[in-house]
């Protein structure tokens, strides 16, 4: 089971690695955002996080991990369809994923390392925890290594477009995929 697990951490961060790298130039680029206003999406984003992370936490006392890994990664798998819905003369489905963003990793963050507890034996924690790091960073690197290929192939209106919409189908698959867990 939790190698099944390590396999959803590994398409997980995959996923969001696919994106990952081109967030901030299409919100430069695409957004028509200045670097300041990138400066105030991370504020906003960081603050929001602050509110919404204990509401994460309440909830998963009351009913689990679980369902916050559900939740948050279900937001976090939308919010890239809300980047390539902005634009310089739409920004605000850009600025409205800054709360998105907040409210996705506030939560998933923690549930994803507790999933990883709750199935590790209390004697072998440490080894469970570092293989579910070594699964996120080769996540990530395969991530990083598809996005570079999906925005060499120019298709889309910008080099962003192709990975942040594949990242947004990889992170829905991995995020239901998650779900079930």
């Amino acid at each position: 089971a939790y190698r099944r697990y390590l396999g959803l951490v590994l398409l997980w961060y995959g996923a969001v690695m696919v994106g990952g790298p081109f967030v901030v130039p299409y919100f430069v680029r695409v957004g028509g955002f200045s670097m300041t206003e990138v400066g105030l999406w991370t504020v906003i984003s960081a603050t929001s996080g602050l509110l919404f992370g204990p509401l994460w936490g309440r909830l998963a006392d009351q009913k689990g991990h679980g369902i916050v890994l559900r939740g948050a990664s279900l937001v976090a798998a939308l919010m890239p369809g809300l980047w390539l819905l902005g634009s310089e003369g739409f920004p605000w489905p850009i600025w409205l994923s800054a709360l998105a963003d907040a409210l996705a990793w506030s939560g998933l963050g923690t549930a994803l390392v507790n999933a990883a507890l709750a199935q590790a034996p209390r004697e072998a924690r440490n080894g469970y925890l570092a293989l579910f790091w070594l699964a996120l960073g080769l996540g990530g690197i395969a991530g990083s290594l598809l996005a570079a290929k999906a925005a060499g192939l120019g298709w889309g209106p910008s080099p962003y477009h192709l990975p942040i919409l594949l990242s947004l189908c990889l992170r829905l698959l991995a995020a239901l995929r998650l779900g079930r867990l």
